[in-house]
C-alpha cells in the first residue's frame, strides 16, 4: 500500500467573514454565493497567518465542494479554515461551515472548498509566448454586452471580460479588474480575485458554445501565482480546452499582463454542469459562425497550415518577435504592424507543427523572414530549412502554408471593387467564366485574382507575370483548374469563411 504522510500539526481556524456588497453580485439562481477565488484568498491567508513560512501562491488538489450561500442582510460569515500540517511540508487547509440543526441537537459540517499548499511548488507545463498571443483558426468573437447577463449571470462587479474570443480549442479573453470598492479589497496574497474569475468566464462561454452545457469550476489540479495581478488593470487570458471527462470540461488557464508577463498558470482545471441540467445555453451561443473550411486547404497536397485572425493578436505579441524580425516591425507604420504580427505568429506556429510539435523552443529563435528578402521563411525549431513557405493576409485573417515543394496561398475578401481592375488580370475567356459561374460575377472574379496572387509567390514571379501567364479554365467552390504557360493542368483549393476566399496552390 502507499504511504501516506502523517499530519504533525492540526488546527481548526475561526475565520470571521466580511461579506462585501460587491459580492452580492456573485449569484446562482438569485442567490449569492461565495466565488471560488474568494475561497482562495480566504485560505490564503488564514494559512499564512497561521503558518508564516508556507508559500500560498503555489496550490495543488483544488477542491470546490459545495456552494457557499452568502445571507442577504448579514454582514459577516461564521466559517472555519481547518488546517493540517503534514510530515512532507504540505499544509492542507479546507473552508467549512457548521450548522445546527432545529429539530435536534446536531450540528452538520460542510466543506466548501479544499487545497494543499505543497512544499514544492509545483511543475506546470509552459507554454511558448508566441501561441499564447493568437488563436488558432477562425473565431467567434463575444463582446461584453452579450456575455454579461446572456451567458454568465453575475451583476455588474463580476463583468470583467471586455472581450472574447473563442475557436475550437481555445479561447482569448481581455480582462479589466474592477478598481472601485471590489478593487479596493484585493488581497495582499494571490492578487486580484476579479481576473482568475474572469478566465473562468471565458472557460465557461468556451464550453456553451462548443460543449454546450453551462460549466462553473469544481477543482483545479495546480495553480501558480507568479505575480499578484492588481486592481483597475488589463489582462489577458489564454484558455486551452485539455479534454472533456466523463461530463467534466477540463482546461489550462494562463493570465498575462500587457507586457506579456506571466501573471497566474492553473493546469487541469475541471468544470462542470452544476445545475442539474437546468441551466442551457441561450440559443444564439450555439449557432454556428461562419464554418472553418480552411481545413480543406490541406487537400491540395502542403505539410501544414495554419490561420490567425487579426483581431485575436495580443498586446505583447511583439515580445516574440526574432531579431531580424524586430527590425521590420519597427520601421513598419502601426496598420501594417498588425498583419506583420499575425503572419509572423502563423509562421511561428507552422515552424513548432513541422518540428514534431515543440512547445519548448524559445520564438525569438524562429526567424521568420529572410535578412535580404521579403518572401517569408519556416525554418525548423532547430534551424533547418527543409520546406518552402508562403504567407497572405487581408484585413481579417493571417495564413501560412508549408510545404516540401512550390507552395502559394492568398486569401481575399469579397468586393465589387474586383470588377473595375478585371480587364488588367482576367483574359477575354476568364472574363466569361465570371459572367457564366453559377458563383456569381464578383466571386468567380476574386478567385480568379486569388489563383494568380497565389502562383505568384509559389513561382516567385511579379503579379504581372502571373496575369499573362496564368489562364484560368475553370472555376468552382472547392476547386478550380488553371495552366502555367500552357502546361499541363493545375488544381488550386479554395475555402470560403464568411466574405473572405481563401486560395492554395503547392507543388507546382
Amino acid at each position: 500500500m502507499e504511504d501516506f504522510p502523517g499530519i504533525t500539526e492540526s488546527a481548526r481556524v475561526p475565520l470571521d467573514i466580511p461579506t462585501r456588497p460587491y459580492l452580492n453580485d456573485h449569484c446562482v439562481d438569485g442567490q449569492a454565493v461565495l466565488p471560488a477565488v474568494e475561497a482562495l484568498e480566504i485560505l490564503a491567508q488564514a494559512v499564512k497567518r497561521f503558518r508564516p513560512v508556507t508559500d500560498v501562491t503555489a496550490m495543488t488538489g483544488l477542491q470546490f465542494d459545495k456552494f457557499l450561500y452568502l445571507a442577504p442582510d448579514a454582514d459577516r460569515l461564521s466559517a472555519f479554515c481547518d488546517i493540517s500540517v503534514y510530515e512532507n511540508g504540505d499544509v492542507k487547509a479546507v473552508l467549512t461551515t457548521r450548522t445546527q440543526s432545529k429539530k435536534a441537537a446536531l450540528s452538520r459540517v460542510k466543506a466548501h472548498a479544499a487545497l494543499i499548499f505543497p512544499r514544492q511548488a509545483p511543475l506546470i507545463p509552459t507554454l511558448a509566448l508566441d501561441l499564447a498571443a493568437s488563436l488558432e483558426g477562425v473565431c467567434f468573437s463575444v463582446q461584453a454586452d452579450k456575455i454579461y447577463p446572456d451567458l454568465i449571470p453575475f451583476g455588474p462587479s463580476y463583468r470583467n471580460v471586455a472581450l472574447l474570443h473563442v475557436a475550437g480549442q481555445s479561447a482569448i479573453a481581455e480582462i479589466r479588474t474592477p478598481a472601485g470598492e471590489a478593487g479596493a479589497s484585493a488581497s495582499q496574497q494571490l492578487g486580484s480575485p476579479f481576473a482568475l474569475d474572469a478566465a473562468f468566464h471565458a472557460a465557461c462561454v468556451w464550453g456553451q458554445r462548443f460543449a454546450g452545457i453551462v460549466a462553473f469550476p469544481v477543482g483545479m489540479d495546480r495553480c501558480r501565482v507568479y505575480a499578484p495581478t492588481r486592481p483597475g488593470e488589463t489582462y489577458f487570458a489564454h484558455v486551452m480546452h485539455v479534454r472533456t471527462d466523463a461530463g467534466l470540461l477540463i482546461f489550462d488557464l494562463r493570465i498575462y499582463g500587457r507586457d506579456g508577463c506571466l501573471f497566474v498558470a492553473c493546469s487541469g482545471v475541471r468544470m462542470k454542469d452544476v445545475s442539474g441540467g437546468k441551466r442551457l445555453p441561450p440559443q444564439w451561443i450555439n449557432i454556428p459562425a461562419a464554418a472553418d473550411q480552411t481545413t480543406g486547404l490541406m487537400a491540395a497536397g502542403c505539410d501544414a497550415l495554419t490561420v490567425i485572425e487579426l483581431t485575436t493578436v495580443a498586446p505583447f505579441a511583439d515580445k516574440v518577435l526574432s531579431a531580424d524580425e524586430s527590425k521590420r516591425f519597427e520601421n513598419m507604420s502601426d496598420r501594417r504592424r498588425r498583419s506583420f504580427l499575425a503572419a509572423r505568429l502563423a509562421c511561428k506556429r507552422l515552424s513548432r507543427i513541422l518540428s514534431g510539435n515543440d512547445t519548448e523552443t524559445d520564438p525569438r529563435d524562429i526567424t521568420t523572414v529572410y535578412a535580404d528578402k521579403p518572401s517569408p521563411c519556416c525554418p525548423l525549431t532547430d534551424g533547418r530549412s527543409a520546406y518552402a513557405c508562403s504567407v497572405s493576409h487581408d484585413d481579417r485573417f493571417a495564413v501560412a502554408v508549408a510545404c516540401t515543394g512550390r507552395v502559394g496561398v492568398d486569401v481575399e475578401k469579397m468586393s465589387e471593387r474586383v470588377l473595375k481592375s478585371r480587364s488588367f488580370f482576367m483574359s477575354a475567356q476568364e472574363e466569361a467564366l465570371g459572367r457564366e459561374s453559377r458563383l456569381g460575377e464578383i466571386e468567380t472574379s476574386v478567385r480568379i485574382w486569388s489563383i494568380k496572387e497565389a502562383v505568384t509567390k509559389a513561382l516567385d514571379i511579379t503579379l504581372t507575370d502571373a496575369w499573362h501567364r496564368v489562364q484560368v479554365r475553370s472555376v468552382g467552390s472547392a476547386e478550380s483548374r488553371f495552366q502555367i504557360d500552357d502546361q499541363d493542368p493545375c488544381t488550386a483549393v479554395h475555402a470560403a469563411v464568411g466574405q473572405h476566399v481563401f486560395t492554395l496552390v503547392c507543388r507546382l
